[in-house]
């Protein structure tokens, strides 16, 4: 930096945020930057976007009940201190610790210089229609821009002293920022574009554009293009850094037949989950617990309001999760496993992580994979045909059985408002009837041991 003097003021705007707003502050307070503050402007937000911004050092939170994209902005700014104003959409998460300089770096001594936006880049699930406008508005090359007013707020800077001569339009229901760049060139002042000042972001440049085969087509060739200077995922996203946690849930003792600690056995599975950072077991049984803690894995005590066995597994969940967060653990997502089901596939979690974290979905889970005929029993006592009638297996549409307790991996904010499953929703298929099989009255006991015995009781596939 070249004066002491010198701060940033970042203004972040949010509503319902919850899902992207740790990786965009995350990102900000990362930054290789001497001097600057975060101020929040949330509207009126129904999930936990405010109390997830808490957990980082953000200066200040304006409230406003009605959303007017310039009228937010100003807000926010008044309530500021720098001397640099930044503009960022909380679903913006930027790419490097460098973003922040790179964005000053263009004000160093020029008087003419009205804003700063940077690039925006896609990531590897946006839909094919945003993801061709983004590349294609914002390319590699660095721009100064003397007649055309093109400006982007999702990712921006700006002097405070220009701004108060040129405030945001506060009447304007949407591109606040395109009616600014205008005042300002017209004004005699000058726009650039700094490539180096990267964000990845969700959206494009129209949030609601549709999707069509032209768009995919389009998003493919630029794609190849442009493949050094896209990435798939910020950095804060992938499986590898992001925070993933299991939750174990245990009611009463733990079955143990013969020499065969069912327990034991799932625990030993999740010690080998790369992308695991740590292991939970919700319990109301010392046993259980003590058991938890010889294996080097937390315990979480279950209260009497968690021990219905009749309590919805979301109730439980939530609850899990809410210890968990009081631990100042903040999990990306939480894997749920139910130890009563004792097979499962190698790295079946981890590949559940995966698909989550790159699709950018909700939730995924196991399924078996049924072509089975079923029926199914109405209120009013009549049957209806689930399904493909009967027809040749190759022409079937099979169905799906969830089987959340062999593996289940859903998104924070979905467990946090008590779901298990949300709107995006991957299926990881397995065609082995043995992945189906649960430690239960159900399912005689021999048939478990045998499935045991033939796969081998150290078989890491089970």
């Amino acid at each position: 930096m070249n004066s002491k003097s010198l701060k940033v003021s970042i203004i972040v705007r949010t509503y319902n945020e919850e899902r992207w707003i740790a990786h965009c502050l995350g990102a900000i307070f990362n930054q290789d930057f001497d001097n600057f503050e975060v101020i929040l402007v949330d509207n009126n937000s129904t999930d936990h976007t405010v109390e997830v911004a808490k957990r980082y050092p953000v200066s200040t939170i304006v409230n406003i009940d009605k959303f007017l994209p310039g009228k937010a902005l100003n807000d926010g700014i008044r309530a500021s201190t720098g001397n640099y104003i930044v503009c960022i959409s909380a679903h913006c998460i930027p790419k490097d610790k460098y973003w922040l300089q790179n964005l000053y770096n263009n004000f160093d001594g020029n008087e003419k210089l009205a804003g700063v936006y940077g690039r925006q880049l896609p990531l590897s699930y946006t839909s094919d229609a945003d993801k061709r406008d983004l590349l294609i508005a914002f390319g590699q090359d660095k721009k100064v821009q003397l007649k055309d007013y093109f400006f982007h707020n999702a990712n921006s800077m700006l002097p405070r002293a220009l701004w108060d001569k040129f405030p945001f339009d506060e009447k304007a229901t949407n591109i606040e920022d395109r009616i600014w760049g205008k005042l300002v060139i017209e004004a005699g002042y000058e726009i650039i574009y700094e490539p180096s000042a990267s964000v990845y972001h969700y959206h494009g440049l129209h949030q609601h554009s549709n999707s069509s085969d032209r768009a995919k087509g389009i998003a493919t060739i630029l794609d190849k293009l442009d493949v050094e200077s896209i990435g798939d995922l910020p950095k804060s996203f992938r499986p590898e850094i992001a925070n993933f946690v299991v939750v174990l849930p245990v009611l009463g003792e733990h079955k143990v037949v013969g020499d065969i600690d069912f327990l034991q056995r799932s625990l030993d599975y999740l010690k080998e989950v790369k992308y695991i950072n740590n292991i939970y077991v919700l319990t109301d049984n010392e046993i259980v617990g003590n058991l938890a803690i010889q294996n080097k894995v937390k315990v979480i005590t279950r209260p009497d309001t968690i021990k219905d066995p009749n309590l919805s597994l979301e109730k439980v969940l939530q609850y899990a999760l809410k210890c968990i967060e009081a631990l100042d653990d903040f999990p990306e997502a939480v894997a749920y496993i139910n130890y009563l089901y004792p097979f499962r596939p190698v790295e079946l979690i981890d590949e559940l992580i995966l698909e989550l974290q790159y699709e950018g979905l909700d939730s995924v889970f196991s399924s078996y994979v049924d072509f089975g005929n079923y029926w199914k029993e109405g209120v009013d006592g009549i049957y209806s045909q689930v399904g493909d009638a009967l027809m040749p297996r190759v022409e079937k549409n099979p169905l799906h059985r969830a089987l959340y307790g062999v593996g289940c991996v859903t998104l924070a904010p979905i467990i946090r408002r008590g779901g298990l499953v949300g709107d995006k929703v991957g299926i990881f298929p397995l065609n082995n009837l043995l992945y189906a099989l649960r430690l239960d009255d159900e399912t005689p006991i021999e048939i478990i041991l045998s499935g045991i015995k033939y796969t081998g009781k150290d078989e890491k596939n089970v």
